[in-house]
């Protein structure tokens, strides 16, 4: 199963659902439930199960065009095998963002933004890496958001 995070629903998530051509259910998740349980704060992430409901792998990153990804999917799926990786060896480790990988994700996340900017996660990925302070610590700081949001749009109006 897929979940699908939009808080724009299902209408926006469906064709990336449908464009994906996957042969299993997929769940909109639009008040952000599943985040909320597991304390999700990045995109794309795997929370894999197994028939028990037992997590497998750690909540990590997931990129289902990686090879090695994709076999170790594939081993874990034909033959109830977990692999190696997911034991928690440091490749699946959630490790900080060098500065270089910090400024080529808001690089590609304005631009991003710019091209879709009613998309919610875009923003949220965006705030979360250039304001860390106000997306990771204490409760959600809707008055910063709604701020923000703002000045965003501001700027987008003058473009």
């Amino acid at each position: 199963m897929v979940i699908a995070q939009d808080a724009q629903g299902a209408e926006v998530a469906k064709p990336w659902a449908e464009e994906a051509g996957g042969m299993y259910r997929a769940l909109l998740d639009q008040h952000n439930q599943i985040g909320k349980a597991y304390s999700l704060k990045f995109l794309p992430v795997a929370i894999i199960l197994d028939e028990a409901g037992r997590l497998v792998r750690p909540v990590g990153s997931v990129n289902i065009v990686d090879e090695e990804f994709l076999a170790d999917l594939t081993l874990w799926a034909e033959t109830n095998t977990l692999p190696e990786r997911w034991l928690g060896t440091k490749e699946t480790e959630i490790r900080p963002m060098t500065e270089d990988e910090r400024e080529a994700a808001v690089t590609e996340l304005k631009e991003a933004f710019k091209l879709d900017p009613q998309n919610w996660l875009i923003r949220k990925q965006l705030w979360a890496i250039e304001t860390p302070e106000v997306s990771y610590e204490g409760d959600v700081y809707y008055g910063w958001q709604k701020e923000q949001i703002s000045r965003e749009d501001a700027v987008l109006q003058a473009d």
